[in-house]
């Protein structure tokens, strides 16, 4: 008692001293800023209320912050989240929320390393990969530069999505510079692949889009699911064509991997293969074929064993091809007469496009505009819809022959790269690596003969050039097992 009746004196003795000027002002300062916090609460708050865009300015604000600081779980989340597709009601130039989303993302890296001055510029332009896909998007953006194609905001949102999708092979090209990155970009890429098809699943399950769907891709009539899932895509055979870009990586898992790294792709493969089978995409299925074909050429041993296998999938096919009315139910009928017939009218107009500006074509996204004044007798296919569903003939019909050989250029270099990879490596991650970017390629080019996703798809798109760039950037690692782990090591 008598120690607590001393110290309330000696605090009471101190309260009746005079402020001192450092006391005053700690005192005028708390309370400005006590002030000063309260107002931008009420601010923040009130333009909550009164201007729903601030919330998006606000979060794109600090993604672009998070981005110049190189934020690992910023640029995580960009890769996993990059199956998602959210589109706007809103006649706005950039309407697909993740294309937004991952050019802030791009903007905000590179304006961190201009201003940190580790741009690097060179060693960014050296892979002959990177000077193949600058090439391209040269090639895509001349027509509009050079006035031979018209700049309409349908070409403007094609090219800007393009630009994204290469601005963030450039990212993944500069960002990884450990063994650690590679992982966990790849253990990302494959647990999305999981959750987009688990999703694929649980649609074909209920029947029906879902409500989360919608409001991902708000529509003011659409035609019921009818058992093709889209997952979060626009479309099924959008769904399809990004599965066959990640398959080919996760069989390379499942057969050459241990431990961890097999279980991931197992799971993958097992489910992006149901959720294929969901899609009833028949150009996605004949690409699925293709690239287990590949992976028996690639990895089965001996001849025996090769044709052994073979004999099976083609048993597989042939039993599928039978059992098709029940198993793809979407082929079979009017509604695939109606479908090809569409198609045979798209590529005749892509031709005639060709034709009429065979060098540089009619510029980058423009078919979907300028198909319409060829239909216009044509009640049953509505203008400014469809691309040319086939990848060739579009690139022909856009990008004419300087585009057609761009393209094929850097398919070609990704070829090269990744069977140098593939038969020189004894190391698991770059033999992984490389068949996984065989197998994407050689999936574009069959689905391509039928569909065209890299205007349609901006997921499809950016995922092609992150492949690409892992490619790039496997090149430069070497990979040993250890305990059932991939490790890596730069070399």
């Amino acid at each position: 008692m008598p120690d607590l009746a001393k110290n309330a004196q000696q605090y009471a003795n101190r309260s009746l001293v005079p402020p001192t000027s450092n006391d005053l002002f700690y005192r005028v300062w708390a309370h400005k800023a006590e002030l000063a916090v309260g107002v931008l609460a009420a601010g923040v708050a009130t333009l909550f209320v009164t201007a729903p865009w601030a919330i998006a300015v606000l979060g794109g604000a600090a993604v672009l912050t998070l981005s110049i600081v190189e934020s690992e779980a910023v640029l995580l989340l960009a890769i996993f989240l990059m199956p998602l597709g959210w589109t706007l009601q809103w006649n706005v130039p950039v309407r697909d929320v993740c294309v937004a989303f991952r050019s802030l993302v791009i903007i905000g890296f590179f304006l961190g390393r201009l201003l940190r001055g580790q741009l690097g510029v060179r060693v960014l332009l050296r892979p002959a990969l990177t000077q193949a896909s600058l090439l391209f998007l040269c090639v895509a953006i001349a027509p509009a530069l050079l006035g031979t194609g018209d700049l309409t905001l349908e070409s403007a949102r094609s090219l800007w999505a393009l630009f994204t999708s290469l601005g963030f092979y450039f990212v993944i090209l500069s960002w990884v510079d450990s063994p650690q990155r590679i992982r966990r970009i790849l253990q990302v890429l494959l647990f999305s692949t999981i959750v987009t098809a688990a999703f694929a699943i649980l649609q074909e399950i209920i029947g029906d889009y879902t409500s989360f769907w919608f409001f991902l891709h708000p529509q003011d009539w659409l035609a019921p699911m009818e058992h093709r899932a889209p997952s979060f895509f626009a479309n099924c055979n959008f769904l399809a064509s990004y599965l066959n870009l990640i398959v080919p990586f996760s069989l390379a898992f499942w057969i050459l991997g241990e431990g961890r790294w097999k279980r991931l792709g197992v799971w993958t493969t097992g489910l992006g293969a149901v959720a294929l089978l969901c899609t009833q995409s028949l150009g996605g299925l004949v690409s699925f074929g293709g690239i287990v074909l590949l992976a028996i050429l690639c990895f089965s041993g001996n001849w025996k064993k090769k044709l052994a296998l073979f004999g099976a999938v083609c048993a597989l096919a042939i039993g599928f091809f039978f059992a098709m009315q029940t198993l793809n139910p979407a082929h079979v009928g009017a509604v695939f007469a109606y479908d090809e017939a569409i198609r045979l009218v798209l590529w005749g107009i892509a031709w005639d496009f060709f034709r009429h500006s065979p060098v540089l074509g009619v510029g980058w996204g423009n078919f979907v505009v300028l198909y319409g004044s060829y239909v216009g007798d044509i009640s049953w296919i509505p203008a400014g819809q469809f691309q040319v569903h086939s990848i060739y003939l579009q690139l022909l019909a856009e990008t004419g022959l300087v585009g057609f050989a761009a393209f094929f250029l850097l398919i070609f270099r990704a070829i090269q790269q990744a069977l140098r990879q593939l038969r020189c490596s004894v190391y698991t991650l770059q033999k992984a690596l490389a068949f996984g970017v065989l197998g994407a390629i050689l999936s574009v080019l069959l689905h391509g003969s039928v569909d065209f996703f890299f205007q349609v798809s901006p997921q499809f798109s950016t995922l092609f050039w992150v492949l690409l760039a892992l490619l790039v950037v496997g090149g430069n690692t070497i990979s040993k097992r250890k305990d059932g782990e991939l490790e890596m090591q730069t070399g």
